[in-house]
């Protein structure tokens, strides 16, 4: 058999910065405090610089402990309604959850994974505080449409970017369309780490300082981010709320921050995996490619086909060392965890449908042509004896 293709090639990355990631260990080894907030500064500063003003970047635990704390940081809370799309990561709607407050689904608009703007507007009740749409894939969601849509109903507008850092529409950056959004850090994201990891963007100082508030056990911010000897140094601490510990650890922001620097290399080198497959299934009808939108540049996360007969597909190229996924399926709606809410086959229908085709094929910064073009040989030696 030929060399296994993996789904994506962390360990690449890793070799790419090795360096950079040892130094990181070595200060944190040898500091008496092992304080990794200058880590974590350093990252947020990163971000601040690409996204530049009003943007503030508060790094976090997890894409999960971000997207709670940016939702508290609003004041979402019990008896509001927060509509997202129902084909994302159970951390989606748990993280609404979290705050007390109640999703509410919304379908895809046909031909996209992405939330419709249609469908969100029809969703909308008296107690809706925010439309959250996701990038899903790496791909910008409509975020022009949504985008008027929150204007004209008073809403706001939070993005989750977990799997879009680098991607944009129309030259602005996802991330960027709203009132806030947030990133992962996971291994396996655009950019990650080596554990978890997150990252929430805000227009709103004071948003800002209460999401640094809540993330480090209600302590006061200003004493809370000062390097962990200048505090030894202060009398007591001051709490102004019950928080959480959420904060990222200092090697994954040392990490994050190390690949953050070659985002726009890497994201070049996913862009010409995605631009060979299609250039290799354009004369495949019975494979349909991602549909990327006028003025879009997806982060490429993931290169996400649909196909009939798709569980047959994955198991021949699992076979031929050729790992692929069929990730966020099912739905959210009919994950056992929601069963109570009533949501069963049929209320989603385009999600639905997509869930039961879609196919993630191998797409990672240090994926070489021929290894994307073996990819194509495979699917298209599969499809070819169906």
């Amino acid at each position: 058999m030929s060399e296994a293709i993996p789904l994506t090639d962390v360990a690449w990355q890793h070799r790419q910065v090795w360096d950079e990631i040892q130094a990181a260990y070595r200060t944190l080894l040898e500091d008496p405090t092992c304080d990794g907030i200058p880590f974590t500064h350093a990252l947020e500063s990163a971000f601040e610089q690409r996204f530049g003003p009003p943007w503030t970047a508060v790094a976090a635990q997890s894409g999960l402990a971000a997207q709670t704390l940016l939702l508290r940081a609003w004041g979402i809370g019990p008896g509001d309604e927060v509509i997202t799309a129902p084909n994302s990561d159970l951390a989606t709607t748990a993280a609404i959850s979290h705050t007390g407050a109640r999703f509410v689904l919304a379908d895809l608009a046909p031909g996209t994974f992405h939330l419709d703007p249609a469908a969100a507007e029809r969703a909308i009740t008296p107690r809706t505080r925010a439309l959250l749409p996701v990038h899903m894939y790496g791909h910008p969601a409509p975020m022009d449409e949504l985008k008027r849509l929150a204007k004209a109903t008073g809403l706001l507008l939070l993005e989750d970017a977990a799997l879009a850092l680098g991607a944009s529409l129309n030259g602005v950056q996802a991330g960027t369309f709203g009132d806030g959004a947030f990133f992962s850090f996971a291994p396996r994201k655009v950019m990650g780490g080596i554990g978890n990891g997150g990252m929430v963007l805000v227009r709103d100082a004071a948003v800002a300082r209460r999401l640094r508030l809540l993330r480090g056990y209600g302590l006061d911010p200003d004493i809370q981010d000062l390097p962990i000897g200048q505090r030894h140094l202060l009398t007591g601490q001051t709490h102004l709320a019950e928080g959480y510990n959420l904060k990222i650890d200092g090697i994954n922001a040392a990490v994050v921050h190390a690949k953050f620097r070659r985002l726009e290399q890497w994201g070049a080198m996913r862009r010409a995996v995605a631009a060979r497959y299609d250039e290799r299934f354009a004369g495949r009808p019975e494979l349909e490619r991602p549909c990327t939108q006028t003025g879009a540049v997806p982060a490429w996360r993931n290169y996400t086909v649909l196909a009939a007969g798709r569980d047959g597909l994955q198991a021949r190229l699992r076979e031929r060392g050729i790992t692929t996924a069929t990730l966020y399926t099912p739905p959210v709606h009919l994950q056992p965890v929601y069963a109570g809410l009533g949501l069963g086959p049929g209320t989603f229908p385009v999600a639905e449908s997509y869930a039961g085709r879609l196919l993630c094929l191998p797409i990672y910064p240090g994926m070489t042509e021929a290894q994307a073009d073996r990819v194509a040989d495979e699917i298209g030696s599969v499809l070819d004896a169906r």
